[in-house]
């Protein structure tokens, strides 16, 4: 069995489920950016998951669940996942899509501005982040459901394919 979590202080902090389901969804909703084409890097679709210090093994755990998942690629393309930490966020590097765990509000700004003036998608590992203006989070209760933040979508200046408003719940 995959060990998800190697303390229990991690283990209170993130649910397992829901990292699976994400680590399942958001690589595919990447897929549905209309754009996609030019976000790559280089050739590969590369998925930065952001996190603090005290949860990079959570970070790096996540990891393994996408590459586990997707380790033939996304859509016939390369899937490159690659775990940073918020303080060492390069603005010259880009990723095609960014998921912030947990951090402070000052992290995940200065993630979400470098996304969103370069057009790439950010999700979130809670989807309380929205007054962040963090663009896509996943909430999970009896079925799953993919909360897309209206005011941000302007902001990151993206467009999905249709099939991705139909299936989103749009928060305004």
């Amino acid at each position: 069995m995959f060990m998800l979590f190697c303390g229990a202080s991690m283990a209170a902090d993130y649910d397992p489920f829901l990292l699976r389901v994400q680590a399942s969804i958001y690589p595919k909703i990447i897929m549905l950016d209309e754009e996609l084409e030019k976000k790559k890097v280089g050739n590969e679709i590369v998925l930065n998951i952001m996190t603090a210090r005290e949860d990079v093994l959570v970070a790096e755990n996540l990891r393994g669940l996408i590459v586990e998942k997707y380790k033939t690629g996304l859509g016939g393309r390369e899937l490159k996942v690659i775990v940073t930490e918020f303080e060492k966020l390069n603005l010259k590097t880009m990723s095609t899509a960014y998921i912030l765990l947990r951090g402070s509000s000052e992290a995940h700004a200065n993630v979400i501005r470098h996304a969103s003036n370069m057009g790439r998608i950010v999700f979130s590992y809670s989807y309380n982040d929205f007054e962040n203006n963090i663009l896509i989070s996943l909430h999970v209760k009896e079925k799953t459901y993919i909360y897309l933040n209206k005011s941000a979508l302007h902001q990151y200046d993206i467009k999905f394919l249709p099939v991705f408003y139909k299936i989103a719940t749009i928060l305004e």
